[in-house]
């Protein structure tokens, strides 16, 4: 079984640097975004999928369609992938926005605050409620199988969750790796364990080990 977490192509909202992650039909993909998305439809061509889940948001499920164009696949769109949702700072593009941003995800992983939030916000446990039963489900579906699950979602939810599921990834590599826009992080269930065997183009050994940078 492998797993295969995509962010999705470059959006409006890339290029403003706005917090966008509540208002699911806004900043659809740019051009480059597109082709991004297209660029990686041909790099996954040869990837045959048993399922494919999708974000509800908008520039996941543009992203989400491209890649799917010539397999004509159910998408099936889910919020247990939906980017965290950061409160009051949606809509805002500021410095400060992100500084406090940034140091909402130190609060979580370096104070080990996970019920701290934006006002109005989510929590990192209340992302783990949404997003660990849900690939927990499907492991356990897809286990011990040669299954393809793939995945268009986001930044934001990615990094702050996949650390918890992936054996030999933490959030010290996650934090100097950010993933890239289509960046797509590939994990391999290997005797019980899921390990990442790339992300966003670094090969890692099951031990965590750079293996190559492509």
């Amino acid at each position: 079984m492998r797993f295969y977490f995509v962010r999705h192509g470059e959006s409006e909202a890339n290029l403003t640097q706005t917090f966008s992650n509540q208002f699911h039909e806004k900043h659809p993909l740019t051009e480059k975004g597109r082709a991004q998305a297209h660029a990686l439809a041909e790099k996954l061509r040869d990837v045959s999928f048993a399922e494919i889940f999708v974000s509800p948001m908008l520039r996941a499920r543009q992203t989400a369609e491209i890649i799917n164009a010539s397999r004509g696949m159910t998408l099936t769109i889910t919020s247990a992938i939906v980017e965290h949702n950061a409160g009051d700072l949606e809509g805002r593009a500021d410095k400060a926005a992100w500084d406090e941003y940034s140091k909402l995800f130190e609060t979580w992983i370096v104070a080990r605050d996970l019920d701290a939030r934006m006002p109005n916000g989510e929590s990192f446990n209340e992302m783990r409620a949404r997003f660990i039963p849900f690939l927990s489900d499907l492991a356990q579906k897809y286990a011990d199988s040669d299954a393809n699950i793939l995945f268009v979602g986001h930044a934001g939810i990615f990094h702050a969750m996949l650390p918890l599921v992936l054996a030999n990834v933490g959030y010290a590599f996650g934090s100097q790796h950010i993933l890239s826009n289509t960046g797509v992080v590939v994990a391999e269930q290997q005797n019980g364990a899921l390990v990442c065997l790339e992300w966003d183009g670094v090969k890692l050994s099951p031990t965590g080990t750079i293996i190559d940078e492509i």
